[in-house]
This record gives C-alpha cells, sequence and structure tokens, in this order.
C-alpha cells in the first residue's frame, strides 16, 4: 500500500471512531457516480476487470480496474445515460445499457460475467438504478423531462415547491410569483435554510441570515435541478434545501431550444373576489399580460476537446393590483421585467483532465416593489428595482489515478440591488405606516442600495479503495468564502410617520444618510468514507469543521440633515469579530439493501446541522447602519402630519434602535437542528420507486435578544380588555424610570429550544419511461413550540411571551399533497397534470395597546395556529403535441398550460392585526388561467 494509500485510509477510520458520520455516495455535485462489483457466477468478485463507462456527456470514455474483491467505482460522471461494459480475460464481456445517472445519484451495478471467450458479450437491457443503495440522504432530481414538461412557474422556487414536503411562503400560478423569491422549508428546517449552489458552488446574497439569493437562473438553460432535504452530505452545512442548479453543456453534437410562452388577460377567469364586512374585497394579482422567450444552443467547437453552449432569456410579467386603485378607480399595475445570459465552455485538457468556464448575467427588474410588512401598499410607497447580477465560474476536474481525483471550483457573484423611491415621489413627501390596518402610504419606508459580492472557493479529492473489510470511497475536501455587503440609505425628512388603525401612534427619526458596510469569511473542511461492507451494508462515516467570522470595517457617515442634534457625524474604526464560531458536525448514516439487488434500502441518518448564518449579526450591531430614535407622536391639532413640537422632545422619547443601541454577548453560541430520519424504499413494477419514511428534528441555541435596560420586574401588570372575546386580559406596563432606556443584548435564548418537528412521509417516483414520469407524495407533520421572532424580539418584555408558547411554527401545514406527471397518450398527445394541497398555514392575530408608559404594546391574542388561512388546491394541466421532422433531427411542440383549472381562489394571508381590517384579505391565489406557448428543438 502506498503512503497516500494508508493516509487516506488511516484518515477515513480516524473519522469513524470519532463518530463524524455522514451519508456520501449521493453527493451534492454536479455528478454523479457507477460502483458496484464484478462477480463470477459463484458471486465471488473478480479482481483486475476492466469496467469502462460511456456516453453522449462524456468527452472520452472512463475505465477503472476491479479492486481484490471485484468492486470498483467509477465518479464523476456527467448527468446523463451510460452505457457499462465489464471484461475479463477467460470472461464474456457484459454490457448493461441505459444507465441514468443525476446529480449526486450513485448507481450501483452487480455485474455477473459468464466463463467465455472475451470477444464475445452478453447485453444486460435491465431498468436502470433507480434508488441510491448506499444512502441515507433525501434527493429529487428534476431532469430536463420533469423541468419542461411540468406545468408552473419557470424558476426556482415553482420548482422546489413540487418536492413532496416542501412548504413555500408563496403559491405560484404560472409565474405570477416567480419575480420574487420565496422563503422555503422541509421536514422542521427553518424558513431560509436554503443553499443556491450554481454548479455545485455554494454562491447566496450574505445579507440576514445567509439563506437568500441575488440571482435568477434561466429555467431552460439548466440540465438538473437537485434538492438535497435531509441528510446533507459533509459539503454542506444545511439542514433545510440545498439547491443545486446545473447549467447545460454542448455535445459533439449541435442542439437547440427556441420557445416562447404567452398569456394575456383575456385567457383568465374572473378572480372570485373573497368577502369581508358583508362585501367582496379587491384583493388578489390577477395577470393582465406575461410573455416568456428563451433560446439556447450549444456544440462542439473541437469535437471531443471543446464544448460551448449559450443561452438567453426575456420574461415580461404585468399584473392588476386589484386592492390599489387609480384616481379613475382602476386597477393599478405591478410591472416586471427579468433577462437572463447564460454562456459555457467545457474542454477536454486530456484524457485525465477537463475544466469548465460558466458566465451567468441576470437582470430583474420590478417597477413597483412594495413591502411585504404591510398587506396594502399604494404606488407612491413602493420601490423600483433595477437589479443587475452576474456569476462568473471555473471548475477543473482531474484524474491522479482511475482511483484517485481532485476537483477545484471557485466562483465569484456580485450584486447591484437598488429599492429607490417611485419617480414622483417628492424629497417632502414621507412614509405613513399604519400597523393596525396594515397600509402604507405616501412614500417607500427607505430609499436604498444594496451592493453585494461573494467570493467562493473549494475543492475535494476523492478516492476509491476496495478489499479492505469492503470498498471505501473516500473524500476530503475545504470549503472557503469572502462576502461582502453594502448598505446605503436615505429617508425622506430623516422620519417615518406610524399609525395604528388611523390615530397617531410615534414618529421614527433617522440617522441618513448612512453607507454601512458588514463582511463574513466562511470556512469548512470536511472528511467521509462510504464503506460498503458486505455489498449489501453501507455505513456512511465523515465530519465537517466550520469555521465562521463577521466584523464590520472601517467606515464613516455625515451628521443626519434634519436632526443634527442627535445623529453627529459618525466615524467606525473596524470592530472586533462580531461572532467568531468554530464547530464540528458530526453525522451518522446507515444503508441496508436487504436483497442484495439495488431494488430496495432501508436507511438510518442521524444529521447535526449548523444554522445558515449571513451578516444579520454584524447588520445588527453596526452603529453606521440603519439607526434612529422612537418618540411618542401627539397629534395635538389632529391634522394628520406630524410637526416637530408634537414628537420630537424629550419627554416624548421613548427609545432607541438599531447598532448605536445593540450589542452582543461575547460568548454567543452558533444555532444548529438534529435531525433522524429513517426510512424504506422500493422498486415496484418495473420502474417505480416507493418509500416511507420518518422525520424528527429540534432546533437548539437559536438567536434572540433583550432589553438589557429593562429588565421583566420593571414591568407591572394592568388589566384590559381583549377585542377578541371581550375578556379581560392581563398585559405589562413598564415603569416610567425605564422608558427610553436600550441595551439590546443578542444572545442565545433558551426558551426557543422548546421546539419539536415530527412528519411521516409517503412517495412514489418514476423517471420517464414507457410513456410517463411520476413525482407525488403525502406527508403528515406537525411543527410546534415557543414562538420567536428573531433579532425584532425581547424576552425581558412579558407582554412578548403572552400566548407564545405551544404555537405552531414557521409554516406549518398538517397535510401536504402533491402529484405531478406525464403521460404520453395516443395520438401524440402529452398530458402532464400537476397538483398540490397544502393545509393553510398558521396565523396569529395581534392587537395594540396604547396608553402605557411606553407608549404601545402589540400583543399576541391567540396562541399561534389558534386560526389558520384557507386550505389551498391547486391543480394545472399541460397539454401538448410533440412532433419531429426531418427524421427526427427538428422538433416542434405546441402547448396549451390549464393553470390553476378548478380556479380555485383561497384566502393566503390577511391582516392579522386588530382593528377595522381584522381578518381582512391581503392576498388570494391567482385565477384560472390558459398560457399558450411553442417549442422548437433540433
Amino acid at each position: 500500500m502506498t503512503n497516500i494509500h494508508r493516509i487516506l485510509v488511516i484518515g477515513s477510520m480516524l473519522i469513524a471512531a470519532c463518530g463524524m458520520s455522514l451519508p456520501l455516495a449521493a453527493q451534492v455535485a454536479v455528478s454523479g457516480n457507477i460502483n458496484g462489483a464484478v462477480t463470477d457466477s459463484s458471486g465471488a468478485g473478480i479482481a483486475g476487470a476492466t469496467v469502462t463507462a460511456t456516453g453522449s456527456a462524456l468527452m472520452s470514455p472512463r475505465t477503472v480496474r476491479t479492486q481484490s474483491d471485484g468492486s470498483f467505482l467509477i465518479d464523476r460522471l456527467p448527468v446523463g445515460t451510460y452505457e457499462v461494459r465489464a471484461e475479463m480475460a477467460g470472461f464474456k464481456a457484459l454490457v448493461q445499457n441505459n444507465v441514468a445517472l443525476s446529480a449526486g445519484f450513485t448507481a450501483t451495478l452487480n455485474l455477473k460475467v459468464e466463463v467465455g471467450d472475451i470477444t464475445q458479450s452478453v447485453t444486460v437491457e435491465s431498468a436502470s438504478p433507480l434508488i441510491d443503495v448506499t444512502s441515507a440522504q433525501n434527493t429529487t432530481a428534476f431532469n430536463t423531462s420533469l423541468l419542461e414538461n411540468i406545468p408552473s412557474g419557470r424558476d426556482v422556487w415553482s420548482t422546489a415547491a413540487q418536492i413532496p414536503g416542501a412548504t413555500s411562503s408563496t403559491f405560484d400560478v404560472g409565474g405570477s410569483r416567480m419575480y420574487q423569491q420565496s422563503s422555503m422549508a422541509i421536514h422542521g428546517s427553518k424558513p431560509g435554510e436554503f443553499v443556491y449552489s450554481f454548479n455545485g458552488l455554494k454562491l447566496n446574497w450574505p445579507g440576514g441570515n445567509g439563506g437568500a439569493t441575488a440571482f435568477y437562473i434561466d429555467h431552460d438553460a439548466q440540465e438538473e435541478f437537485q434538492v438535497v432535504t435531509d441528510a446533507a452530505p459533509a459539503e454542506v452545512s444545511v439542514g433545510g434545501l440545498y439547491t443545486n442548479m446545473i447549467t447545460k453543456s454542448g455535445s459533439n453534437t449541435w442542439h437547440g431550444l427556441g420557445a416562447m410562452y404567452y398569456l394575456t388577460s383575456a385567457l383568465q377567469s374572473q378572480t372570485r373576489l373573497p368577502t369581508f364586512n358583508g362585501g367582496p374585497v379587491n384583493v388578489g394579482l390577477p395577470f393582465a399580460m406575461a410573455r416568456d422567450a428563451t433560446a439556447n444552443t450549444g456544440g462542439a467547437i473541437i469535437k471531443d476537446r471543446w464544448w460551448v453552449f449559450g443561452a438567453w432569456r426575456y420574461y415580461v410579467v404585468r399584473q392588476n393590483v386589484l386592492a390599489i386603485r387609480t384616481k379613475a378607480g382602476t386597477p393599478t399595475f405591478d410591472n416586471n421585467h427579468q433577462t437572463d445570459l447564460t454562456v459555457r465552455q467545457d474542454f477536454r485538457i486530456n484524457d485525465k483532465h477537463r475544466a469548465s468556464l460558466i458566465y451567468m448575467w441576470n437582470e430583474q427588474n420590478r417597477f413597483y416593489r412594495r413591502s411585504t410588512a404591510y398587506s396594502f401598499v399604494d404606488d407612491s410607497a413602493a420601490q423600483r428595482q433595477i437589479e443587475p447580477a452576474y456569476i462568473a465560474q471555473g471548475q477543473w476536474t482531474g484524474f491522479l489515478t482511475p482511483n484517485l481525483s481532485f476537483e477545484v471550483r471557485g466562483g465569484y457573484m456580485h450584486l447591484h440591488f437598488p429599492l429607490a423611491y417611485e419617480p414622483g415621489v417628492k424629497p417632502t413627501d414621507l412614509a405613513y405606516a399604519d400597523s393596525g390596518l396594515s397600509t402604507l402610504t405616501g412614500a417607500a419606508l427607505n430609499n436604498y442600495l444594496n451592493i453585494a459580492t461573494a467570493t467562493r472557493t473549494a475543492g475535494n479529492l476523492a478516492y476509491f479503495k476496495g478489499g479492505l473489510a469492503g470498498s471505501h470511497n473516500i473524500k476530503l475536501g475545504y470549503d472557503y468564502d469572502h462576502s461582502r455587503k453594502d448598505d446605503n440609505y436615505n429617508i425622506n425628512g430623516d422620519v417615518v410617520v406610524f399609525k395604528v388603525n388611523g390615530a397617531a401612534s410615534r414618529v421614527d427619526v433617522y440617522a441618513t444618510p448612512v453607507a454601512a458596510r458588514s463582511v463574513l469569511n466562511e470556512y469548512a473542511f470536511y472528511a467521509q468514507d462510504t464503506w460498503t461492507l458486505n455489498r449489501r451494508l453501507t455505513l456512511s462515516l465523515g465530519g465537517r469543521y466550520e469555521g465562521y467570522k463577521t466584523f464590520n470595517p472601517e467606515q464613516s457617515s455625515p451628521a443626519s440633515a434634519t436632526f443634527a442634534s442627535v445623529f453627529t457625524t459618525r466615524s467606525y474604526a473596524r470592530s472586533a469579530d462580531l461572532a467568531s464560531w468554530n464547530t464540528i458536525v458530526p453525522r451518522i448514516g446507515l444503508s441496508w439493501d436487504p436483497m442484495g439487488n439495488s431494488k430496495s434500502v432501508v436507511h438510518f441518518g442521524y444529521s447535526r446541522f449548523m444554522l445558515t448564518e449571513g451578516t444579520r449579526l454584524a447588520e445588527a450591531l453596526n452603529g453606521n447602519n440603519l439607526s434612529g430614535r422612537s418618540y411618542r407622536w401627539v397629534d395635538a391639532n389632529n391634522d394628520g402630519v406630524p410637526q416637530p413640537g408634537e414628537y420630537f422632545t424629550t419627554a416624548n422619547f421613548t427609545g432607541g434602535f438599531g447598532g448605536i443601541v445593540t450589542r452582543v454577548n461575547a460568548d454567543l453560541k452558533r444555532p444548529y437542528s438534529d435531525q433522524i430520519n429513517v426510512g424504506y424504499e422500493r422498486q415496484v413494477m418495473g420502474d417505480v420507486r416507493v418509500g416511507a419514511s420518518y422525520f424528527y428534528r429540534t432546533t437548539k441555541r437559536q438567536i434572540s435578544r433583550v432589553n438589557a435596560a429593562a429588565p421583566a420586574s420593571a414591568y407591572t401588570p394592568v388589566s384590559r380588555t381583549n377585542p377578541l372575546n371581550n375578556q379581560p386580559i392581563t398585559i405589562f406596563n413598564l415603569a416610567p424610570a425605564n422608558v427610553g432606556k436600550i441595551d439590546y443584548l443578542i444572545d442565545n435564548t433558551n426558551a426557543l429550544d422548546d421546539n419539536i418537528y415530527q412528519g411521516v412521509e409517503l412517495t412514489a417516483m418514476k423517471r420517464m419511461s414507457k410513456r410517463w414520469q411520476l413525482l407525488t407524495g403525502l406527508t403528515i407533520q406537525r411543527s410546534s413550540g415557543t414562538v420567536g421572532n428573531a433579532l425584532a424580539d425581547d424576552f425581558n418584555n412579558p407582554n412578548k411571551d403572552i400566548n407564545r408558547t405551544d404555537g405552531r411554527l414557521d409554516q406549518d401545514s398538517t397535510y401536504i399533497f402533491k402529484a405531478a406527471g406525464t403521460y404520453q397518450a395516443p395520438w401524440g398527445i402529452t398530458l402532464s397534470p400537476n397538483f398540490q394541497y397544502y393545509t393553510g398555514y398558521p396565523l396569529q392575530p395581534t392587537n395594540t395597546f396604547s396608553g402605557l408608559n411606553q407608549n404601545t404594546e402589540s400583543v399576541a391574542l391567540l396562541p399561534r395556529g389558534g386560526i389558520r388561512l384557507d386550505n389551498v388546491r391547486n391543480f394545472s394541466l399541460r397539454l401538448s403535441r410533440p412532433t419531429k421532422f426531418r427524421e427526427g433531427r427538428i422538433g416542434m411542440e405546441p402547448i396549451i398550460d390549464l393553470l390553476n383549472l378548478g380556479n380555485a381562489n383561497p384566502v393566503l394571508a390577511r391582516v392579522t392585526s386588530f382593528g377595522a381590517n381584522y381578518l381582512k384579505p391581503s392576498d388570494l391565489l391567482n385565477p384560472f388561467v390558459a398560457r399558450v406557448a411553442l417549442r422548437l428543438t433540433f
């Protein structure tokens, strides 16, 4: 055994001994694997046999030799379909066709060869393996067939929403929401536990908790859209949805696509308006028009040496905003544009090395982007978003020996993201926000520009060795990211005005303009070994060491133009590291193939995930970021307009907010979640895969805050009336001596440890074969515990504790059922249904009580989930007629999508603050609409 062999094997055993284990075989990668064993008729392994994989996705064949026990691994194979050939002197060659690989999938083949002449061959036409029997990981891969055929929005979130168990903050009808990203969760993950990986490299937007994206992809430029949801491998720490978007490449044969999707209000049903207080409510965003044009092509500049691919997309959507009316009484419009450009080049340096260069450009334009904090936002209070972004990537893959390979990736993401005042807004126009009516009028809350960058590199070394008490697939790797986020604000008059049900409440004054900057650095080292002991039992052993640091560099901002007496020129030196975490993530995976034929698997996984973290801590602690003071507003002249004398006095001061009054516990720990999943999968009816799984999760060390200057002892109980039932309710008044004193301390909050998720899921999946494909699942679940509000909370304030416990958490939907598929019917007709059902999300009604020393308090009137939104049903159907010309080289497919075919209009959002608009619907599912399309391929 060579030195490098000893180092890798001993390293993997040490990891296993430390209990750091993890499923590897179904890697989060842009490629797949083929493994297994070559055996004789007695089942004994054959050493030294050659196993070769060939396919159109490869520039040259890949060949390996079997180990001493007959085991083999062909790794890092691009997504595609392969022919696998096993050869050994004295035996007939064995050929297995149509081995389909998706990203991260390992196809296990049991190649039994017969004695005979090597020039003779036996061809196996059995179905391609459907189940990865070496992994406890849950992965859903959307190949081009699913991406192109299922009727839905053509974006990341509409696609991910088709995964069993996944929940989304928005519900799309044919692209009605594809201009705005959604917050998604699955199997108890926290919303925002989301990774956007482009060609295997995470390039998230660094702001907030780090779980958002700065880039909107071209749907038709993707070869595959892979989503890992549970028991994720050591390459990632996220425990929610890890999306891996793999760009199409060229090939030796030129191919291409041109398509246009179109719909208009003439093809749309009338919105069935909900009722409120006995009358219909103008609410919803029905289409006025949507147009989606796309074109791409790829091929070889030099056959088997240099492939290229290019794509372009332009999407326009115009919607009616029924809740906001023009002076003529007609609905106002919401206009959005999206443009994408993608260029990819692949190079075969030689038989052992290949490289890829990828560039993607996106411009996301929203001309009336409305704040999600308020249900009803006037045109003048919206913001204009003209947002360009781009990603540049490179990847190098090399094979040092047939069983020792490496991969290095690098990428850079750049975002220019303005949320500007609307053109008609004057410098004297102020923002008026009413928390009771959930309205925003006058002007937007601020004029904002975000510039963000992320620079990430990653690399790994993989080694395969058989004959050591089984076979070992060992992987060592690293991941490093440097991200920066710049926040620039100015606010008209340096004030935002707040009302409650039309009555004067408070005025917040701000220290603007500001130009703030926050930085984060992430790094990780990981190791893992997928150890197959006896061709049936696989232990996945691995671990991840993660480092995270965030800080604010040197920066300054000028004095406030309006309130220079309290907000003078501010200068800040580079901060210390505001969070510096180093953690070890242990995991365990076990997979058992009970029949030894790769057609069933029992799997168990224990996984610990560190919660995704962006620059939110640095932003919250940055004194140069958006900060200010709150003042009680007494509208003495009842004109509804605040004059400085009505609020800007010492007596009216109620406290500050932002980084100027916020600090962090130096011993702050990183939050994490523990998950257990147990399941069984089986291949039935030839090529259908069915499964049953149980999931458990709990999240610990969540971060929140307290106002250390106002302890719980400073509050005294007072009795008020609960407006829901007119019964007494006890709330709490702050002592006068503590009013206006703010010292926010960010810390881990033990009370939030009280949370449990449990779910059971039944699934059935089928790749396209024999004229049909299927993706379906039923999830029964419950997520409950103590409700928190992250960095907007105060666990010292007993008013926040009212109805806080035993709530339904996040996007808790009790029953979720999904079914999507394709059927190639007679006469060349293709039918593709897509049905989704969700139990309505939980709500929590609140009331703002006034007349307190601290001015007002918002209090929960019921536990979260005491009332729920409507259940959501959404059924869509595609009808198409693909036709081939010129001996199949050219295809044409006219398409009709019948979206929300039942014209269901469930209410998707309601005003939860008690007052004149309490429970008023503020959003509902878009009505039925027909979308027509034409696709041309060659």
